[in-house]
């Protein structure tokens, strides 16, 4: 309540009590008014003094008590995050915040031929999975899902150092669970790292890979040929005046494919971590991304032994183009790029005569373009192309030469934090000998964000 609203009051209350007091001695006839002593006057005067002082003080103390009831209403804004000075968080010790984010989606998806019973090719697009020849002639399948829901922890304290920052981050894609009853799947870790000025360590997406470039689509898988990998790591991120330079040591998993029965397809024994590279540039016309990265392929089954090297190189960009449009373009090549690109190319073959690891080419990339139709609606459409040069005279005849997928899209965004959808994909996988098979699929998501 304001001062002025209160002295307002104050004053009606004692006008009030004066013409209360005028009307009760005009209401004595006049006999008994002449009567009435100068004292009674003044003692009635002086009650209806202190009844106001009494309702002064009453007033007061509530107004007191709304002012503290709105400074502890602030205070616990402030301690679970509602300060948009502090960028929300909930306050820990030494400074500390901690923030919770993350969606709930729902999928449904319509695919004209199905990848297999059980398989995850039926919920998020795998360009492996697509059947061939006669794998190709069946009816199809419509499935259901939540799995992409997403739960994460950030949180951010002040160091001598700068600031310290932890990320731990997961989905429901793992392993486990089924449709028959409960839907249930495990929960799978996708990021779990720390940050103290300019070193990170923990499990993030490979600096190979430009996240940031990846195109809106409503399905999980993206483009067949996206650099798509979390990892362990180590990553030093040095800034200048026009972005940053990264180098970095990733976990290194060996993935090999063989036609000798003993050679092992998943061997054991890797010992240099793969090495990357990256340079980011912010510029007036776009976010420009280059990365190299060095890799080594190993084999030890008891047997026989060897290694190999091999390197690939990334480039990636962000092109805003009118209003809120932008353009995204990937490039990849190299004979590493193996389990780094979706495509699922193996990372090298073991020859079966000599037991020697050779690598082979293999590249691929994808453009895209976002227009927003409205403030609140959407649509991109992106292309993606993958082939690998399978020019060892010993491949199998059915191993994967190409990949093809088209991406359309319309999402709607009533309100902030809620993305409602449509998407259309195309894919074609061709083998080595010639076979092929299309894929046509319809998906709906409605995803929920907090």
């Amino acid at each position: 309540m304001s001062k002025e609203t209160w002295g307002w009051r104050r004053a009606r209350m004692v006008f009030a009590s004066l013409a209360l007091a005028a009307s009760c001695t005009l209401a004595v006839p006049p006999a008994r008014a002449a009567e009435e002593s100068i004292a009674e006057l003044k003692a009635t005067i002086e009650a209806l003094k202190q009844t106001v002082q009494n309702l002064e003080e009453k007033m007061n103390r509530l107004e007191q008590h709304q002012i503290e009831t709105a400074k502890s209403d602030v205070q616990q804004n402030v301690k679970m995050g509602n300060n948009p000075k502090r960028g929300g968080g909930l306050a820990l010790p030494a400074g500390t915040t901690m923030s919770l984010y993350g969606y709930v989606k729902l999928d449904a998806v319509y695919s004209d031929v199905s990848a297999g019973s059980g398989s995850a090719g039926n919920q998020l697009f795998l360009p492996g999975t697509i059947p061939v020849g006669d794998a190709a002639n069946n009816d199809g399948n419509l499935v259901f899902h939540a799995r992409q829901s997403r739960l994460g922890i950030k949180t951010s304290t002040p160091t001598a150092w700068g600031k310290l920052k932890t990320r731990f981050e997961g989905d429901f894609f793992g392993s486990g669970g089924n449709q028959t009853v409960s839907n249930s799947y495990g929960f799978r870790l996708r990021h779990a790292f720390g940050e103290l000025g300019h070193l990170l360590a923990g499990q993030t997406w490979s600096t190979f890979m430009n996240a940031g470039a990846l195109p809106e689509t409503i399905d999980f898988g993206g483009p067949a040929a996206s650099i798509f990998i979390r990892q362990a790591q180590l990553r030093w991120t040095q800034p200048f005046s026009m972005g940053n330079w990264q180098i970095a040591i990733e976990n290194p998993e060996t993935t090999l494919a063989s036609l000798d029965p003993d050679a092992p397809t998943k061997p054991d024994g890797d010992l240099f971590p793969d090495t990357v590279a990256r340079i980011n540039l912010n510029t007036n016309y776009g976010h420009f991304t280059a990365a190299a990265m060095l890799r080594q392929f190993r084999e030890d089954n008891g047997i026989y032994s060897d290694s190999a090297w091999a390197g690939a190189g990334s480039l990636s960009a962000i092109i805003p183009t009118f209003g809120k449009d932008d353009l995204r373009l990937l490039l990849n090549y190299g004979n590493g790029l193996g389990r780094y690109m979706t495509t699922g190319f193996p990372g090298a073959y073991v020859n079966p005569v000599t037991h020697d690891i050779e690598t082979y080419t293999q590249w691929g990339g994808y453009v895209s373009y976002r227009h927003f139709w409205t403030d609140t609606i959407r649509s991109t459409a992106v292309y993606s192309y993958a082939a690998a040069d399978n020019d060892l005279n010993y491949i199998a005849d059915t191993a994967n030469e190409k990949f093809q997928s088209l991406h359309l899209n319309l999402i709607w965004s009533p309100v902030p934090r809620v993305n409602l959808g449509i998407e259309y994909l195309w894919a074609k996988r061709e083998l080595e000998n010639g076979e092929d098979g299309d894929l046509n699929r319809i998906q709906t998501g409605f995803q929920y964000n907090f």
